[in-house]
């Protein structure tokens, strides 16, 4: 194998995707990320906003392989250049007038509103709510049309519950929209944005932000938190609670994942891991017998698409058994990266 070849393998090997589509953000500049950025889930901004968080000491080498796949794969699927929105209405505003022009690309390229729509996604739904409260309620059927389902469910249930039917069945009676309401709603949201805008400041979650401390204190962290206990039990169980992440599964030996899978039901593992990076699930794979790690990725790409829910509850289930196991003195659990001797 050639030194190309072996860079190859090497970059295969030790990058994950999510890692690599990091490193592909940072490499196009803030502009173009930025643009790709408004376009993913709230979850998948979260998780590529981490990845790239965590980016260290990525060699030259990787970095151009990883184009270079990027670019490969772009000319495997990409075929004819996408001929621009632009050009498109532009064109079809001579042959077929504006109104069908505008009507024909919004089934091509989404809603025109979709970008404020997007955004929205990242405000409570309390505050959307609220914002429309007041305004007609076949206004608040479209805005409830084009949220996506979950969110659209929340801001239902802010409206008051008397109005729940009436708006159901008119956004179960909605064809077509015309430009007048689709300026409003537009209007309405950008409204919406500017106030979250405007009071957003920087959050922080101190429970977590104290577990994080501590996982890197080197000092008691046992004494830390009989102090803590001192001043505020509450405090100091959710900040135990908090160390008790599914991550921290990652820095149990084999011997004590080998116990924890002993009392975890095989499924309810399987749904846990969906998502999870390469390099977590092989640490926690690893640690089974070859057979039983090779049933369990098996049952994990059989699972199909999951809901990101689902998969946060299958977490939090898991973690309260190892939490009871801990209480128990069943297991000895590493909630912190302790320096080790041999």
């Amino acid at each position: 194998m050639n030194e190309i070849n072996l860079n190859q393998a090497a970059v295969d090997l030790q990058i994950d995707d999510l890692e690599k589509a990091a490193i592909l953000m940072l490499s196009m500049g803030e502009e173009a990320a930025a643009k790709i950025f408004k376009r993913l889930k709230r979850d998948e901004v979260r998780k590529l906003s981490a990845a790239i968080a965590k980016l260290q000491h990525v060699s030259t080498v990787e970095v151009k392989w990883i184009l270079q796949q990027f670019f490969g794969l772009y000319q495997e699927q990409s075929g004819i250049n996408g001929t621009s929105r632009l050009y498109l209405q532009r064109t079809l505003d001579l042959a077929l007038g504006p109104r069908f022009a505008r009507s024909m690309l919004d089934g091509l390229y989404g809603e025109e509103v979709g970008q404020e729509l997007q955004l929205l996604q990242w405000v409570p739904p309390e505050v959307i709510g609220s914002f429309f409260a007041k305004e007609h309620p076949q206004l608040q059927a479209v805005l409830l049309s084009f949220l996506p389902a979950d969110l659209s469910s929340a801001v239902l249930e802010v409206f008051p519950p008397d109005t729940h039917d009436d708006l159901l069945f008119r956004v179960a009676n909605l064809k077509e929209i015309n430009d007048v309401m689709l300026h409003e709603l537009r209007l309405t949201i950008n409204r919406c944005l500017e106030f979250v805008t405007e009071l957003a400041g920087t959050q922080v979650d101190g429970v977590k932000q104290v577990a994080e401390i501590l996982n890197r204190y080197r000092g008691d962290r046992g004494r830390v938190l009989d102090t803590l206990r001192q001043y505020n039990q509450g405090v100091a169980v959710e900040v135990e609670r908090s160390m008790f992440t599914f991550d921290a599964l990652a820095r149990q030996n084999a011997e004590v994942l080998q116990e924890l899978f002993q009392e975890i039901p095989a499924d309810l593992l399987a749904l846990a891991l969906k998502g999870t990076e390469g390099s977590f699930r092989k640490a926690l794979l690893g640690a089974l017998p070859k057979r039983m790690a090779q049933s369990l990725e098996t049952q994990i790409r059989a699972q199909g698409a999951i809901p990101l829910s689902k998969v946060e509850q299958a977490r939090a289930d898991i973690m309260q058994q190892v939490r009871a196991l801990v209480e128990q003195g069943s297991i000895e659990f590493q909630l912190f990266d302790e320096q080790v001797v041999s």
